[in-house]
């Protein structure tokens, strides 16, 4: 945090900066309102390079929150500074306030940023900690939004974090967002792509096996690596309507279709390259003697190789190119989308129906 000052000085020490800016290259400039809330850890570095991407891409008013449970003062630090995105002959700017708060001032917090909030303007809420934990204060937040980002690299339960999510999305007139969602867009999309014709969508019906492998490669900020491959198994199963049977420790899902059973098997793996928790291939069975295989290329990461064999044929690769894997671009990306995912709503009920300890891994 840069030097501190007195929370209601934050507007006059906004307009100093501006006007010591004026004749420069830099444009102010602001579409939406950003709350990022978060606590005190070793994920802020990360939270801030997310917010540097936003800007990026959408100019906005920046409220980063953060709260340290371990300090029981009476400690509020607020601060403010300007964060720029170069844009060729002009740096965009936006202004960036800090709120800093020790426990006893945590309950001060939303009266504290809610005067800074920009009026007219949307309000998009980064709900970075864990939703299934008591948190009033996160409560007063999203009733603010118009949106609320959740991130579930937060939480140790998932299936405890999908009630809780499915709960917000009751109570709050938010719409709900997910960054682990987004991290799958893409892998959706090519699914998508890929099955839309008749015969290659009963190729899909007629699944008997599938393996995801993951990189399960662990930095500071993401450990919970297994998300992502959880999330598109789950959604593969509720988009053709797929009955869970059970989940056996291990991450192996048993889903029952009309031709039978079907078993699909989570895989660690490690690839330097690319993120953690990403997908790394993907490969498919049928009970045709089918096989499809999505694979990432070890040079060009994100270039997919899809192939297609059976007994009779073995079709040419083909490529399909996934979004570069940059730091940010899950939070922009859900910024950009409007209203909450029915598949990601769809993909949450059937989580929540899982014991937790089916989800660990051996």
């Amino acid at each position: 945090m840069v030097n501190t000052i007195h929370p209601a000085d934050i507007e006059a020490e906004l307009e100093k900066i501006w006007d010591s800016l004026q004749g420069t290259n830099k444009m102010r400039a602001c579409l939406f309102n950003l709350i990022i809330y978060a606590k005190k850890s070793q994920r802020i570095g990360y939270l801030n390079e997310m917010a540097q991407k936003i800007i990026e891409k959408f100019p906005c008013r920046i409220i980063f929150v953060t709260y340290d449970e371990t300090c029981s003062g009476h400690d509020l630090k607020t601060a403010v500074s300007v964060m720029t995105a170069d844009e060729g002959e002009y740096e965009i700017a936006c202004d960036l306030i800090e709120v800093e708060v020790c426990h006893k001032d945590h309950p001060k917090v939303p009266f504290v940023i809610l005067p800074h909030i920009l009026p007219d303007l949307p309000i998009y809420l980064v709900h970075a900690d864990d939703p299934t934990l008591d948190n009033p204060i996160a409560e007063k937040l999203e009733h603010l939004a118009d949106r609320i980002i959740f991130d579930s690299e937060a939480a140790c339960d998932l299936p405890a974090y999908a009630k809780a999510v499915l709960s917000h999305n009751e109570r709050c007139h938010a719409d709900i967002a997910d960054l682990n969602w987004a991290r799958t867009e893409g892998w959706r999309q090519l699914f998508a792509s890929v099955f839309k014709g008749k015969e290659r969508l009963e190729d899909i019906k007629h699944t008997k096996k599938i393996q995801i492998h993951f990189n399960s490669r662990e930095t500071d900020y993401l450990c919970h690596t297994n998300v992502q491959s959880i999330y598109l198994q789950a959604w593969l199963a509720v988009q053709l309507g797929w009955t869970l049977k059970k989940v056996i420790k291990g991450l192996n899902f048993q889903y029952e279709n009309k031709f039978g059973k079907v078993d699909i098997e989570l895989i660690s793996d490690k690839m330097e390259a690319i993120s953690p928790g990403r997908i790394l291939s993907i490969e498919i069975s049928t009970d045709r003697e089918i096989q499809y295989s999505f694979k990432r290329k070890e040079k060009c990461p994100h270039h997919v190789m899809i192939e297609k064999s059976s007994p009779e044929l073995c079709s040419l690769p083909t490529n399909y190119v996934l979004d570069k894997d940059v730091s940010g671009q899950s939070l922009v990306k859900e910024i950009c989308h409007k209203g909450t995912s029915s598949h990601y709503i769809k993909v949450l009920k059937l989580l929540s129906k899982i014991e937790t300890e089916s989800l660990c891994n051996d």
